[in-house]
């Protein structure tokens, strides 16, 4: 397989151990204590999967997990322990999602199931999520060609406003960027439902009726609209749509 599993351990010869029984099944990474651990998810990412032990010095294998799910969060994430009650179970799942939850001693052989069925979990995973994206990638490249073809002025405007936007983002540091820059992107989509001549007008600065002004006004509330029901893009809606809005 060449998918990457991490096993955490304080015990060296745990871990030397597992790596010797199931390197010619799996590629297998160790980390001798959490903070070794995070070192490896933060740099030698991504790991299909991540077996830790619970208790450990300095950070259980609760509170890794955890960090672990925030860092790398496709990895799928397994409990090996000595220490079997309810209550730890409850915790593994509740604030790791554990995926498994096994008690010490484990044979190489139920081991190597788990992992197996966790390799195939993360492949079932990252294709949901890489054929969203591609999914989400074609939808938003068809909302610009057809913004581009319709009304080159809007499309150039929101150009413009993406270059700047992903300028901020990047100064101010902000998580999950890609919504705001599709939001700059598509925040002038709402404009095919105005008539060309109006819309030029509007940007070179001259008179527009009444129903035409109206109409404009209304364009980000369209756009929001047209992008509501598109998976993942909910936030960026919702963005469009409060463009023009006043927050002082």
């Amino acid at each position: 397989m060449d998918e990457k599993i991490l096993c955490v351990d304080d015990e060296l010869n745990l871990l030397l151990s597992l790596q010797r029984q199931l390197r010619k099944q799996f590629h297998i990474d160790c980390a001798l204590g959490p903070e070794k651990a995070l070192e490896a998810i933060e740099h030698e990412a991504p790991y299909a999967v991540i077996v830790s032990d619970l208790q450990m010095p300095g950070m259980n294998g609760l509170e890794l997990l955890a960090k672990a799910k925030e860092l790398s969060p496709d990895s799928v994430r397994i409990m090996l322990t000595g220490q079997a009650d309810l209550e730890t179970a409850i915790a593994a799942v509740n604030q790791g999602n554990i995926f498994r939850f096994l008690t010490k001693p484990c044979s190489a052989e139920e081991l190597a199931h788990t992992l197996e069925a966790a390799v195939e979990q993360h492949r079932l995973v990252t294709a949901e999520r890489n054929l969203l994206e591609n999914t989400l990638r074609a939808s938003v490249k068809v909302l610009t060609e057809v913004l581009s073809l319709v009304h080159p002025a809007a499309f150039s405007r929101a150009t413009r406003i993406h270059r700047y936007v992903r300028h901020m983002a990047g100064a101010m540091k902000l998580r999950d960027v890609w919504q705001f820059e599709v939001a700059a992107l598509l925040s002038q989509v709402g404009c095919i439902t105005l008539e060309p001549g109006a819309l030029d007008r509007m940007y070179t600065g001259d008179e527009l009726s009444d129903e035409e002004k109206k109409m404009f006004a209304a364009h980000p509330s369209a756009g929001g609209e047209l992008l509501a029901h598109i998976p993942r893009l909910e936030a960026v809606a919702c963005m469009i749509v409060a463009q023009n809005l006043s927050f002082r």
